[in-house]
């Protein structure tokens, strides 16, 4: 019996060590989602940025062109000096010369602002490239080491569940059967270890006489509480 207990203890590990590498096979993808998103969600950011300043631009070459069709006015209307007969016709002129300038000197001041504008999302685009250049790289380097510990995972994965079908085949068949019959019901842990006189599975103390009997490991006893297997592990009593 000593033998098959070991064996299954063995076993036991083995599935414990699967349960932990499917759990990482779970995660790893989802940990490889959330880098794209952030990639994604920053491109689409600087993207709009981008978007943002090429509209500026285009309003700036609009105001531009006002700019000039004011100046354009106020020189026509100069030109027309020569032409003024009348003390009245060259108030009104001047009238209306006084209010081009006045609409050519607000579009100018909106071409100023504008271009301010422009100025100031360039320099923080030029910023943010940087950036977002360091973060791709890393986020590129972070999915490259995921993989790398999905591919050492799976050469794990492939060793151990080939133990593991070595085992079972080695393990008596009825005790092998209440194991994965326990497995089952107790979280995928149907074998536990008795660590200073208490029961690892459910923590509650095992009898002294019985704490006696399992350090022998000569027979199949089961926890009272909740019934695993016990086994007494001298390793893991020492730590």
């Amino acid at each position: 019996m000593r033998e098959h207990l070991e064996l299954l203890w063995e076993l036991q590990k083995l599935d414990l060590d699967l349960k932990a590498i499917e759990g990482e096979r779970n995660r790893y993808p989802k940990e490889i989602t959330k880098l794209d998103e952030k990639q994604n969600m920053e491109k689409e950011k600087i993207h709009k940025e981008r978007e943002k300043l090429e509209s500026l631009e285009k309003v700036r070459k609009q105001k531009e062109q006002a700019l000039l069709a004011e100046q354009d006015k106020i020189k026509r209307s100069e030109g027309r000096m020569t032409e003024v007969k009348t003390n009245k016709e060259y108030q009104a002129l001047l009238s209306e010369i006084e209010t081009f300038k006045e609409a050519a000197s607000r579009v100018e001041e909106e071409v100023l602002l504008v271009m301010d504008e422009i100025d100031e999302l360039k320099k923080h685009l030029s910023k943010r490239d940087k950036e977002i250049i360091i973060l791709l790289e890393n986020a590129e380097a972070e999915k490259k080491r995921i993989q790398e510990r999905m591919a050492e995972d799976e050469a794990v994965w492939k060793e151990k569940s080939e133990r593991k079908a070595t085992l079972s085949k080695q393990v008596e068949a009825k005790l092998f059967t209440l194991y994965n019959t326990l497995k089952e019901k107790r979280q995928g842990i149907g074998m536990v270890s008795v660590r200073h006189e208490t029961c690892q599975g459910c923590f509650v103390n095992v009898p002294p006489q019985m704490f006696i009997e399992v350090q022998k490991n000569n027979c199949l006893i089961r926890c009272p509480n909740c019934n695993r297997i016990l086994f007494w592990d001298e390793n893991g009593e020492k730590k």
